[in-house]
């Protein structure tokens, strides 16, 4: 197991090698011109035409104008040194701006995972073991529905009825303004409470699906119907051998889900005005912001390859019988 475990380890650096090195150039292929974003719109056409030599003095000065080779070697090195620059938009430094995105997008993302694979456990636990059943009739056709609609077209609804309409939420930022302590904490409960209940809601409606398929599944194998036909009660049936073998899958599948608690939900964050990763992500790749983008895809795929290495270490310790030899 060490041996595979150490050969994942090096699949799972060579991984985001080839990640970063792609979004490295993607960013830069993209078209329009960092300059614009970097002194203003503007400020931009002016000295285009006023005084290009300023322009270039700028582009120097954040090193636009060196070679693709040269700016990539001088990316990899800021990923060792951990000295990513200064973004473009706000000229503050760039890991300072996105470990407090993620600050804000884990407030939402951890809350979602436990709650939403919690909540889908059970609902697809009681849906698989009776399967055509009421409540089976009720809940798969609406999670059915969360998982077709986009979340963004729920966001805006929930938006418009709970917060515009009703006003029972705030219509859309992280805090209400200068409030300390406990009021601070309160107020940023009150903003959480829709944009996590959607989140939680569509998580539910994901885990509900794999919960109830992989139940369902187990409750047909030949060890299920031995159980029965040996007169075990139904509660035991469903604890000492559908649920255990459930959970198999259903683990594997939380571990991976780990992948997106810090790349956050884009259209969710920028719905709600939440200053996330989410949100981060999307201004840095429209604004060009090369060292801020750089870095969120550094993270996101970061966090999505460990998330696999660890479902994969995971899902051997849950089933033993896996072998990796």
């Amino acid at each position: 197991m060490t041996k595979h475990i150490f050969k994942r380890i090096l699949a799972a650096f060579a991984t985001i090698f080839v990640v970063i090195t792609i979004s490295f150039f993607m960013v830069r292929f993209m078209p329009g011109d960092p300059l614009q974003h970097i002194v203003g719109q503007e400020e931009y056409y002016y000295l285009l035409e006023k005084d290009p030599g300023e322009l270039e003095f700028i582009a120097e000065k954040y090193g636009l104008n060196d070679s693709y080779g040269v700016q990539y070697v001088r990316y990899l090195k800021s990923i060792v040194t951990m000295d990513f620059g200064i973004a473009y938009s706000n000229k503050q430094p760039v890991l300072d701006n996105v470990l407090k995105s993620i600050s804000w997008t884990v407030r939402l993302s951890i809350p979602t995972w436990i709650l939403g694979g919690i909540f889908g456990a059970v609902l697809g636990v009681i849906a698989g073991w009776k399967p055509g059943k009421l409540f089976d009739s009720i809940m798969t056709p609406i999670a059915l529905f969360l998982n077709t609609v986009p979340s963004n077209c729920i966001g805006v609804l929930a938006l418009v009825v709970f917060a515009y309409n009703l006003k029972w939420v705030p219509i859309s930022g992280m805090t209400s303004g200068m409030t300390t302590g406990w009021e601070r904490t309160l107020d940023i409960l009150h903003h959480m409470v829709l944009p996590l209940s959607i989140l939680i809601l569509f998580r539910t409606a994901s885990d509900f699906m794999t919960m109830k398929s992989s139940v369902s599944q187990i409750r047909k194998e030949d060890f299920t119907t031995t159980a029965e036909s040996k007169g075990l009660p139904e509660r035991k049936v469903l604890f000492r051998h559908v649920i255990k073998n459930a959970m198999l899958p259903y683990v594997t599948s939380m571990c991976m889900q780990m992948g997106s608690l810090l790349s956050g939900s884009m259209m969710i964050e920028s719905i709600f005005g939440w200053k996330g990763m989410g949100q981060l992500f999307y201004q840095s790749v429209s604004n060009h912001d090369f060292p801020t983008a750089q870095l969120c895809f550094l993270v996101s795929a970061f966090c999505v390859v460990m998330a696999n290495l660890i479902s994969d270490i995971v899902y051997k310790i849950v089933d033993p019988r896996i072998s990796f030899e």
